[in-house]
């Protein structure tokens, strides 16, 4: 490791006495090189304009989660384009200027850990300076800059950031086609001939910081070579992250060692990290249904907690009768665990399966009441459990979406929801194309998370009919698609048939499969209405989609067979048509 160029053109500020250090360093040497810049590492990026460089180097530290997996996001609260360049020798963020260098801005971000019993949020200043024309300079001002990161904390404190570089400030350099990264080492007291005593630091990996730098240059450099990248997907589009973020942090800590423990006792903990990820994959996509739900029925979090949820449903105004939160259904729930959060967190209603799970018995008696174990025959479809005339009048007298038979043990649910309430197929497979049919019946809004590809008769398909094809395109361009895009397309459309307007949200849950398509608005700019005048033309509208689509002959079947089939797991993969 080289001394930089920087330590020449850097003149540092005093530093403030006045910092907080609970160590008694009165025996200490204080290390004089300190105000030295040492090279991390370097290399060779394709040239680009002073403005480009200083707008890619910006990205990629505002978004710290691609540099360390510990850190959520980074949140800037202070920008000196929006506010004006604040500048002052006390900052803890300001620790000295560059000769041949000027200011043109400043940023202080806040880094979120991800788990904040673990790492502290720590502030940053992140100093933009551009070079100075200056004679005889061999590099031109237009293609040199300098991008200054100093932590806001304390030169010699009881413990550093695990996610940040053991340094006291670092700097990013573009000169011409060369980018290079320096850091400034952290003052460290030595021991004294007389005494010694512990350093907190002193057992720092020392490997780690220069590890940090080269991954963050590995990062730079790609981001150079192709300034003009797009991401594939974008997140936050429906709610916002810092949001989602928070709740998933409070949800996490507070069901999370619970629900790990559930497993446990039910002996899922040696089936590999698979059934584990499925709690944390639950966890989010509650955290986002919650989100969701405060935004479009606006409930105060503080007042549904505190058990003040009816009186405020009971104001709401009664010109919007849907605005009100009528509850969730989770269609085909599987371990039950999105269920016990959003019913613990205090949000009415009930998941249903084909199969009922060993686990459901280990939540409490309150969650185990709405944990139904129920097949589903939609009530549009011409097939009824045994094919007899009577069951279908049976079933249809019947305000209660769960009915029984004469002679059958099974217990079955008609698809009857009560207007408004929100339906959740979370890799329902089976019931993934029917989630929104059900909702268009009764005017739900309801969420759909895709996995698997089954037609509405149950059976494994790839959607390729013109119904899931964009207006205009070739079916050579269709063929060239992959499996889940198709049934991504297809769901879309059938959205589109009966009148939802869909939304698209990529979810921050460990899977990959976590696209979500989410439906709460029926017909452009109008909101959800239960409008019964028109429940026969909707019922029409759903029974020609199912005639055009190969109608549903095998449903019955398809549910006594995975009936019949025993659970792997806490979840048992995804196929749990309920």
């Amino acid at each position: 490791m080289e001394e930089s160029d920087l330590t020449v053109l850097f003149k540092p500020f005093p530093t403030s006495s006045t910092s907080i250090d609970p160590i008694d360093h009165s025996d200490a040497v204080v290390d004089q090189q300190s105000d030295t810049w040492n090279r991390s590492c370097s290399t060779q990026i394709p040239g680009s304009p002073i403005s480009q460089s200083e707008s890619i180097v910006l990205g990629v530290l505002l978004q710290p989660e691609y540099l360390s997996p510990v850190v959520a996001r980074a949140d800037v609260i202070y920008d000196s384009d929006t506010t004006g360049l604040e500048i002052s020798r006390e900052d803890v963020g300001c620790i000295g200027e560059f000769l041949t260098y000027q200011i043109s801005r400043r940023l202080i971000i806040r880094n979120i850990p991800r788990n904040p019993k673990r790492d502290q949020a720590v502030e940053q200043s992140i100093w933009s300076l551009q070079k100075l024309p200056v004679e005889d300079d061999k590099v031109s001002p237009q293609s040199s800059s300098l991008i200054v990161v100093v932590p806001h904390i304390p030169d010699q404190p009881t413990e550093w950031p695990f996610y940040l570089p053991d340094v006291r400030a670092f700097a990013i350099e573009i000169a011409g086609s060369k980018l290079s990264i320096h850091h400034l080492a952290r003052t460290r007291p030595t021991l004294s001939h007389t005494k010694s005593f512990h350093n907190p630091t002193a057992d720092v990996d020392s490997e780690r910081s220069q590890r940090m730098f080269k991954r963050m240059l590995e990062v730079l450099k790609k981001r150079f070579e192709k300034p003009d990248y797009i991401k594939r997907v974008n997140h936050d589009t429906v709610v916002a992250r810092e949001r989602y973020q928070k709740v998933y942090q409070d949800l996490k800590a507070k069901h999370a060692d619970r629900l790990c423990r559930i497993f446990a006792m039910n002996g899922y903990e040696g089936k590999g990290c698979r059934e584990v990820d499925k709690i944390f994959e639950e966890l989010g996509i509650a955290s986002f249904c919650i989100c969701l739900w405060e935004e479009i029925y606006e409930i105060p979090t503080a007042a549904r907690r505190n058990g003040y949820y009816n009186e405020v449903v009971r104001s709401k105004a009664s010109s919007e009768p849907l605005s009100q939160f009528v509850g969730f259904a989770d269609l085909g729930c599987g371990s039950g665990v999105l269920t016990d959060v959003l019913l613990q967190e205090g949000w009415p209603g009930y998941g249903i399966d084909a199969r009922s799970r060993k686990i459901w018995k280990s939540f409490d008696d309150y969650v185990q009441s709405h944990l139904t174990e129920s097949i589903l025959i939609p009530y549009v479809i011409d097939q009824t459990p045994t094919g007899s005339e009577d069951d279908a009048s049976y079933r249809s007298d019947k305000m209660d979406p769960f009915y029984t038979i004469p002679g059958s043990p099974h217990t079955y649910h008609s698809g009857h929801f009560a207007n408004g309430t929100f339906l959740i197929c979370n890799h329902g497979d089976e019931l993934t194309a029917w989630t929104p049919l059900l909702a268009s019946l009764s005017q739900s809004p309801f969420i759909v998370v895709p996995c698997c590809s089954f037609n509405l008769a149950g059976r494994r398909f790839r959607a390729q009919r013109p119904l899931c094809q964009v207006e205009g395109e070739r079916s050579r361009e269709s063929s060239k698609r992959s499996t889940y895009q198709l049934l991504i397309n297809y769901v879309e459309n059938l959205c589109n048939e009966i009148g939802v307007v869909p939304q698209k949200e990529w979810l921050r849950i460990p899977s990959t499969r976590n696209l979500a398509i989410i439906g709460r608005t029926y017909g452009p700019g109008s909101k959800l209405s239960k409008d019964l005048k028109k429940d026969e033309s909707r019922q029409a509208i759903v029974k020609e989609i199912i005639r055009r689509e190969g109608g549903t002959e095998g449903w019955n079947a398809m549910v006594a067979k995975l009936k019949e089939r025993q659970p792997s797991g806490a979840d048992d993969g995804h196929s749990r048509c309920s």
